[in-house]
């Protein structure tokens, strides 16, 4: 009802959302564009967040919590970073569990405004076959919209952790914490349920801080870690602590060289910072009652729901076999999976070499299992300032909408394209006849690419260029097309893959949301999880995903597999990976692949993680 009425109203107005909020005071006044991409994703907010009942919904922030820094009391050899090389002593005796109290002497006892904008008028829905989109949008060779012209790859000059901090990590995690923990998206929350006012306080999520000692890492007690990390969301990386009677200085200014000094004592020791587990370890995240779950099975395969043709397939796929295969192995997927999760397909061509290195190294050092499918997108601290959809929408309202859309490269740096079935026909894009040649641009330098991405993912800069080069010969051995690379194209000429993503149903609107052609949002989808969860055809309708490594690498999250047009490759495909890995753990040990690891995922680790190779805990 309230969706009816903010269908009705017609207004354009932005929206602020108070701390309070019922599903009345949403939908009055608001137009369907904005109400509808408002119920999209939870708000990213980073605070401490309010609890609405029962499903929660967090509506603001509460910037009173954290305090403040102390003032110094340290010299400045206090914040010295440690270096690598320091040695440390520590007592034998102590508590594992308060890990600072091991270097004292033992005598020592408002809302923010959200605003967004629809594409075309909110009193009719769009045309989405309509070429006005396209009118203004960048011209891409051979793949439009789709086309991946690989402009979210690292900068030459070394772009890492230079645009980031251990502010927007703590903030990220935090935010993601709330979010995969919270229960339903807003989006279902808004559909299904109306918002009792009553509010709850609860804790925000903090991570976890460890201290080096000889035999390992140590946690630091829970309630120092969130003193800690309060100072860093703060953007205080030089900050003093009385911590049980006892004064530490800490130094976060190198995100793989922080240490705590214990003033009295002089003794210095390396810290790092470990997410807090999002998901235990095998645990379903799924809120889908069993009858929901049993719905979706009885509408079967997305591909197939509405009594959607299948012809495109046989049309496109005529007399190739191998194709017609692929196929056939994802319709069995979609079947399988069909209760818990949507599917998406995502179309590429030359940008498969780096999707396989960033699926290579994810397996070394984050348990991704790279047999699978190649991934998309790796470094966790891109995606700090565009962590959701609702985000990504903000941003492409406000700065893409008109300047190149969805090719601009802050949004290629998180989000894909792609369609919502084996058989769409469109608009722009047909899913089995893009297979065979796949989306991309050729005008882009791709060897200087692969180099930025090897660089990017902490390979010495001294053994860039020599490992790009057997990258490439070994891409060759098995069948891969590397001829944007310097290298041979594959011999069938066929140089497509398709990127089956499944993402559970719980997940779809805080990373998917529905898109006209170069990325604004198609309103009448909206919100996709409803679109998704129906029995209606999905062979027209494009989406974007944000291609977060934190989900993408969560099996229990997102799922993936891929197929290759080319029958050598695809066939080649899992070998090429055991060889590629270890060209790649030939140029490693465990100190740096700590120090890869914690660049990569953006000043923190996985909460799980240790310097071994991870494939074994896969």
């Amino acid at each position: 009802k309230g969706m009816a009425q903010a269908r009705s109203s017609g207004s354009s107005r932005g929206l602020l959302v108070p701390h309070a909020c019922s599903l009345a005071r949403l939908a009055a006044g608001v137009g369907v564009a904005h109400f509808v991409a408002l119920g999209a994703m939870p708000f990213p907010f980073c605070g401490r967040r309010r609890q609405v009942s029962e499903p929660e919904v967090r509506a603001g922030n509460d910037d009173s919590g954290g305090s403040k820094p102390p003032s110094a009391v340290a010299a400045k050899e206090a914040f010295k970073p440690l270096s690598r090389a320091e040695e440390v002593s520590h007592e034998s005796s102590g508590s594992t569990s308060a890990a600072l109290d091991r270097d004292a002497p033992s005598a020592a006892a408002s809302a923010p405004e959200v605003s967004y904008k629809s594409s075309g008028s909110t009193s009719a829905a769009p045309d989405r076959d309509a070429p006005s989109a396209a009118a203004s949008a960048p011209e891409v060779e051979d793949g439009g919209s789709s086309a991946d012209d690989l402009g979210w790859v690292p900068a030459a000059d070394g772009e890492l952790l230079r645009s980031t901090s251990f502010k927007t990590a703590v903030e990220a995690h935090r935010c993601m914490s709330r979010r995969i923990t919270g229960g339903k998206s807003l989006a279902r929350i808004l559909a299904e349920v109306v918002i009792d006012d009553e509010e709850k306080e609860e804790e925000t999520p903090s991570l976890r801080v460890q201290v080096r000692f000889d035999e390992g890492w140590k946690d630091v007690a829970e309630s120092e870690a969130s003193q800690i990390c309060d100072q860093l969301e703060n953007e205080v990386y030089q900050f003093s602590l009385n911590l049980r009677g006892h004064e530490y200085a800490f130094n976060f200014t190198s995100y793989t060289n922080a240490s705590q000094l214990n003033i009295k004592t002089g003794k210095r020791r390396r810290l790092r910072i470990m997410d807090a587990p999002i998901l235990e370890e095998g645990k379903d995240n799924n809120s889908q009652t069993p009858e929901q779950v049993l719905e979706q099975r009885r509408f079967g395969p997305q591909s197939k729901r509405g009594g959607a043709s299948q012809h495109p397939i046989g049309k496109y796929l005529e007399g190739n076999q191998h194709a017609q295969g692929c196929f056939r192995e994802f319709e069995k997927n979609e079947a399988k999976y069909a209760g818990e999760w949507a599917v998406f397909y995502h179309s590429y061509s030359f940008a498969a070499l780096i999707y396989e290195v960033h699926a290579a190294v994810a397996s070394v050092l984050f348990r991704f299992r790279s047999q699978y499918a190649a991934l998309p997108r790796i470094l966790v601290h891109e995606f700090h300032e565009i962590p959701d959809a609702t985000t990504l929408l903000q941003r492409f309202n406000s700065e893409f909408a008109e300047n190149k859309r969805d090719h601009h490269p802050a949004f290629r740096k998180v989000g894909i394209s792609a369609m919502s079935s084996l058989v769409s026909t469109g608009p722009e894009a047909c899913t089995a006849r893009v297979f065979v040649s796949g989306y991309s641009c050729k005008d882009v330098g791709f060897l200087n690419v692969l180099e930025r991405v090897l660089e990017a993912l902490h390979v010495p800069k001294d053994k860039v260029t020599a490992l790009a080069g057997q990258i490439i010969k070994l891409s060759e051995k098995h069948g891969l097309d590397v001829s944007q690379f310097g290298g041979k194209p594959c011999k069938s000429q066929k140089a497509g893959h398709l990127m089956q993503i499944f993402v559970k149903r719980d997940l779809v609107d805080e990373i998917v949301y529905a898109a006209e052609p170069y990325g604004p949002l198609d309103v009448e989808r909206m919100p996709v999880s409803r679109w998704c969860d129906s029995d209606a055809s999905f062979a027209r309708g494009q989406v974007r995903i944000v291609a977060h490594p934190k989900l993408f690498m969560q099996a229990n999250c997102v799922r993936l597999h891929v197929a290759s047009a080319d029958p050598t490759f695809h066939r080649n495909r899992q070998k090429f990976q055991e060889e590629l890995i270890q060209l790649i753990l030939e140029l490693s040990d465990a100190a740096g692949r700590e120090e890869a690891a914690t660049s990569i995922w953006g000043g923190t680790l996985p909460s799980w993680w240790s310097a071994e190779d991870q494939r074994r805990q896969s």
